[in-house]
């Protein structure tokens, strides 16, 4: 029986790693297929059923040293991170120490007028009216830092969009909004609040808010491409981003992330089904946009210059996919969903 047992463990495997060797092949396929226009350079991981059956990199994370991206290059994941946002704010609340529909003049005192009826809630979900900023609307220009409460002042003056509620629109400013409560209520800056109660608890050794002038190790340059030229991307300085993008990580640490949101410990089952649900009038969730058809998939974008990310979870196929790019014209979103028609429909629902 013993024997009986071990060799069809080592059938299992067998079949598993051929399974696995096919899919890398195709992947390998599809990305030398692209358009020479619209290249890809990153990392793509895939897991089903908390399995990883693809992990690949692809061209180089330094041109100047010819080094190539490799399974610990970190990258930027541009507005991901607002998914450690809501993240960070559902922490708190299952703390007790906020609702999500508390006003935010609750703590933020300075609030206008016209902010009396915007809750946690309404930021999380883009739904405050609080419009977005341009380059226009930083005084100091982008390449200058700025804090938390001076970058509320580019916005706090401004008319609403729309009455909060009525209407969704994708914005950096409501999320500016929460990392400032995130940093009110706990009494920590907002990027060592992420490494105390997030990336040291689940173990992401190689994530972090990224300062704009630290050295990161293993960390990617960021590319773009001008009149066909490849060049280096776009300064700015990353305070612009806080609690909307600037979190830096790897494919790795987004599987841990991931795996932590399968099921209640970092955060309470309610918290999770409010970050996982759709609310209306838009199709977005905390930090998460939601859609139902023709599958369930829980997405998110980003980009920023240099850099570009894409990562969706299929929760009823037990399916993640995470596409990181150190190009910002990368075709993230195509790979991945590319990624996805092949497994779920080419190869089956199940690998």
């Amino acid at each position: 029986m013993k024997r009986i047992l071990t060799s069809l463990l080592l059938l299992l495997s067998t079949s598993a790693h051929a399974q696995e060797s096919k899919l890398s092949d195709w992947m390998d396929n599809y990305v030398d297929q692209l358009p020479p226009a619209k290249p890809f350079r990153g990392n793509i991981v895939a897991a089903q059923n908390g399995r990883v059956i693809l992990e690949k990199s692809y061209g180089l994370a330094v041109e100047e040293w010819n080094i190539p991206n490799t399974s610990r290059t970190k990258f930027e994941i541009a507005s991901l991170s607002k998914q450690f946002t809501a993240a960070a704010i559902l922490e708190l609340a299952d703390a007790g120490k906020l609702r999500v529909d508390d006003p935010i003049g609750k703590f933020y005192k300075d609030a206008p007028r016209n902010w009396q009826e915007i809750t946690i809630q309404h930021l999380l979900t883009h739904t405050s009216g609080i419009p977005n900023n341009e380059i226009k609307d930083f005084p100091k220009g982008i390449a200058a830092a700025y804090t938390p409460d001076e970058l509320i002042l580019t916005f706090r003056n401004r008319p609403l969009a729309f009455a909060p509620g009525t209407k969704w629109a994708y914005t950096n400013t409501e999320y500016y909004l929460l990392a400032w409560i995130i940093e009110h209520v706990s009494g920590e800056k907002y990027g060592a609040y992420l490494a105390g109660h997030i990336f040291t608890p689940l173990k992401m050794t190689r994530s972090g808010f990224r300062p704009t002038l630290a050295i990161i190790p293993d960390m990617a340059e960021g590319y773009t491409v001008e009149e066909g030229q490849l060049r280096h991307r776009d300064y700015f300085d990353r305070s612009l981003e806080t609690g909307a993008g600037g979190i830096y990580t790897t494919t790795g640490d987004v599987l841990l992330w991931n795996r932590a949101l399968d099921s209640p410990g970092l955060l309470s089952a309610r918290s999770l089904d409010l970050m996982f649900t759709a609310h209306p009038p838009g199709n977005y969730g905390y930090g998460w946009f939601v859609d139902t058809a023709p599958r369930r998939r829980i997405y998110h974008e980003g980009g920023d210059p240099g850099f570009a990310a894409f990562e969706v979870r299929y929760p009823d196929q037990h399916l993640l996919i995470v596409v990181l790019a150190n190009q910002d014209d990368s075709p993230v979103r195509d790979v991945a969903n590319a990624l996805a028609d092949h497994l779920l429909n080419d190869a089956g629902e199940k690998h």
